[in-house]
């Protein structure tokens, strides 16, 4: 079975080569690399021929800017393999990732297939697992662990796991949306599967350095006052989009609270980085307006039991201080 690797390119040149060779040195060979260059400055498109000249597998397609949702369809697009796997172009891989997630999917036979992953960046290596325990899930069970942790990386990423392309279809990433993007594409195909297969064993390494990179301009942005206004924007429409997507799973009404959990730990924890970003009050009066005056906000107030509501303001209160403390400790 072919696999399609879709890998992004934008301002990626001190990555990029690592990159690729860590998904060209595979011990799995039945690849198609389509590196899609999103109109990057430096020199990331002739690496990238470069590479296409040497390996018959690879594919280069160069675009306009466009970000990495539109990168990502315009792979898609042009994927002909079985199976489709993400990369960043700032990331890289064990050599025996490919091979291991499709001996997993092919001997479970299920429709999706996660693993764990290496977390690097300037201050900490670590591993991260899995949320569940290894093995095989059905649709509903995967889907009301995610209510647990909507945040964990495992399930909002893309590039641990391997897609089947025919379940993926005519899904695409929303272009509207610069801030998960990536989450909403797989709770739809989340959404479309039948069994889910974990395995816990760490094969990607995702890299933290890169500042320029798509992920990181679009994740963490620079948030000056328009753009950070945006950004709450875009994080409380993602809500909505998670909300009705367990809506159309008829799971909505059986665990309303915990998936409104998400949205009043955003509500919590952008309340307080609001209240300690350098803003004028003008500027954070308008911040906490767009936050209060949410409809999803304002309904939870009234769909949650009041002491169930304030005792988890307290807790996720306590979790965003906690973070803050240990970042703080960190950076000095």
């Amino acid at each position: 079975m072919k696999v399609s690797v879709i890998i992004p390119v934008y301002k990626a040149e001190k990555y990029l080569a690592v990159c690729v060779d860590s998904v060209l040195q595979q011990t799995y060979k039945d690849l198609e690399v389509i590196l899609v260059e999103d109109g990057s400055p430096d020199q990331c498109g002739q690496i990238c021929d470069e590479y296409a000249k040497n390996d018959s597998r690879v594919k280069v397609i160069h675009k306009e800017n466009q970000g990495v949702s539109m990168a990502r369809n315009t792979g898609l697009e042009l994927a002909t393999g079985e199976y489709v796997q993400f990369v960043d172009s700032d990331d890289y891989l064990d050599i025996h990732m490919i091979e291991t997630l499709v001996n997993a999917l092919e001997e479970s036979k299920a429709d999706l297939v996660l693993c764990g992953f290496y977390e690097k960046n300037l201050n900490f290596d670590r591993v991260s697992k899995a949320e569940e325990d290894a093995g095989v899930y059905e649709k509903t069970q995967f889907l009301k662990g995610i209510m647990k942790n909507p945040y964990s990386f495992h399930y909002g990423v893309l590039w641990n796991k391997l897609f089947k392309r025919e379940i993926i279809g005519n899904l695409r990433f929303l272009a509207d949306m610069d801030f998960g993007e990536d989450f909403i594409f797989n709770l739809h195909y989340f959404g479309c599967c039948h069994t889910i297969r974990v395995i816990d064993e760490p094969l990607y390494y995702y890299i933290r350095y890169n500042m320029d990179s798509l992920m990181y301009i679009q994740a963490e942005g620079k948030r000056e006052f328009s753009s950070y206004l945006r950004y709450l924007e875009k994080r409380l429409l993602l809500f909505e989009r998670y909300q009705n997507f367990y809506k159309e799973q008829g799971l909505y009404e059986a665990y309303a609270n915990q998936v409104n959990e998400y949205l009043l730990k955003v509500y919590v924890s952008e309340k307080i980085e609001i209240k300690r970003r350098h803003m004028t009050k003008q500027e954070k009066k308008q911040c906490l307006a767009l936050l209060n005056e949410n409809k999803q906000v304002k309904a939870l107030k009234q769909e949650m039991a009041p002491a169930y509501y304030r005792k988890k303001v307290l807790k996720f209160r306590l979790a965003k201080y906690k973070v803050i403390l240990r970042d703080t400790f960190v950076k000095n």
